[in-house]
């Protein structure tokens, strides 16, 4: 009766998310701690029979397998995965574990970071700041994706932002610098960074920092600052980020198209913002409430878009197509009829958003064709046509575009 009493007890704690006293718990019930901490790290089950009931995760263990077997796979980023794939209901990561050792799934795990001194700084002093580059995925019709991400972190509260990029240019890191700018509402004094081939030149054995770069920093008032050579641990709370990142792994195949990747980088955001820091205790979310009175305030944001690009406003027309550079862009089907900023940047880049959100990017250095459709924008368009109901749509979206690519020379 004890150990159900004890047990009870530790669900009720799993529910509200806590930690429970294990001394104290087994000081009331008469059981040593460790084997109140036993029954904790086992995920429930004392040997009255209840061992033998059947697991919340018993109808995803093929899923979990198959997932687990994947390059670069965790627990945790599995655990994370069929918590956003399968929805509610599902049992929480301690009882996971459990599941996962007595069903011996083995995982295929990171590469564990080198130790480092803890390194603390006040709030809206630093934002540390870098590339998780060469990541390929294949969806699930089989079309790869070569990107990297930008990740960003606030040095007091660990607050993370990711932001999906096609390439690593000049372009991208002034973007992604903007984007992350915007979504804080602040600028933090120093932003903290390696030798990236986007912002460092060397010359005579010197590090050369880009002068654009250089401008854009001076104007949104923050300083900044590159890491020693070899010494990647003096941003190693961005460095720690990518233990996120990689849970990007699991979703591979199990993926439409480029805007639900996005969509997925995302959700590993808000996620990671929300769970409890190893360091201080709490979610990163909760902390920066505090540290986002601290920041410097953002200046003339408009300058600062105009310093990485041409700026227009449009709004979008029924055809979906923005004007940039000369020649016509798509933009998802939803903004029709909304204004949208769109961006020409100097290495042709083409980024359009509504509303904050970066809908598309496209690149005005290929092609010539004036009418410039993404495929999945094409799809979403046709979708709803009668004429295609019974046809498979990407098919004719890709019969489509190539007819509208041989408009090459025309005027759209």
């Amino acid at each position: 009766m004890r150990e159900r009493n004890v047990m009870g007890e530790l669900n009720t704690c799993r529910q509200l998310g806590l930690k429970p006293n294990f001394s104290d718990i087994g000081r009331r019930h008469g059981i040593h701690r460790h084997t109140v901490a036993r029954y904790w790290s086992e995920g429930g089950d004392v040997e009255d029979g209840r061992c033998n009931r059947a697991s919340g995760f018993d109808p995803y263990g093929d899923l979990i397998a198959e997932r687990a077997a994947l390059p670069g796979a965790t627990r945790k980023a599995v655990h994370e995965y069929i918590l956003h794939r399968c929805g509610g209901g599902v049992p929480g990561y301690n009882a996971f574990t459990h599941y996962c050792r007595k069903h011996d799934i083995a995982f295929d795990s990171a590469v564990q970071a080198e130790p480092h001194p803890r390194f603390e700084t006040p709030p809206g002093r630093q934002l540390q700041f870098d590339w998780k580059e060469g990541l390929r995925m294949i969806s699930r019709h089989g079309e790869v994706f070569e990107f990297s991400v930008f990740s960003a972190t606030l040095g007091y509260s660990r607050l993370h932002r990711f932001v999906y990029s096609r390439t690593r240019t000049a372009d991208d890191l002034l973007a992604c610098w903007l984007a992350t700018i915007s979504s804080l509402g602040g600028v933090a004094e120093e932003w903290v960074t390696d030798n990236m081939s986007a912002l460092v030149t060397f010359s005579g054995g010197r590090r050369v920092k880009s002068e654009r770069a250089l401008r854009f920093a001076r104007e949104a008032g923050f300083e900044l600052v590159l890491c020693k050579p070899g010494t990647p641990q003096t941003k190693g709370k961005d460095e720690s980020a990518n233990r996120f990142l990689n849970r990007l792994a699991v979703y591979d195949g199990d993926f439409e198209d480029e805007a639900e990747l996005i969509s997925i980088i995302a959700h590993i955001e808000a996620r990671s913002n929300e769970a409890p820091n190893d360091t201080t205790g709490l979610p990163p979310a909760r902390l920066f409430m505090k540290e986002k009175e601290y920041p410097r305030p953002v200046g003339n944001l408009g300058l600062l878009e105009q310093m990485i690009g041409d700026v227009s406003v449009q709004t979008v027309p029924s055809t979906m197509l923005v004007r940039a550079a000369g020649r016509q862009w798509s933009v998802p089907r939803r903004c029709i009829g909304r204004r949208a900023k769109v961006v020409t940047m100097p290495g042709g880049q083409v980024r359009v958003t509504v509303s904050g959100e970066l809908v598309a990017v496209h690149d005005a250095s290929r092609g010539r064709s004036k009418l410039n459709y993404d495929e999945a924008h094409y799809m979403e368009a046709i979708g709803g046509k009668a004429r295609f109901a019974d046809s498979d749509i990407r098919e004719a979206a890709r019969e489509n575009l190539a007819l509208l690519d041989g408009l090459g020379g025309l005027d759209g």
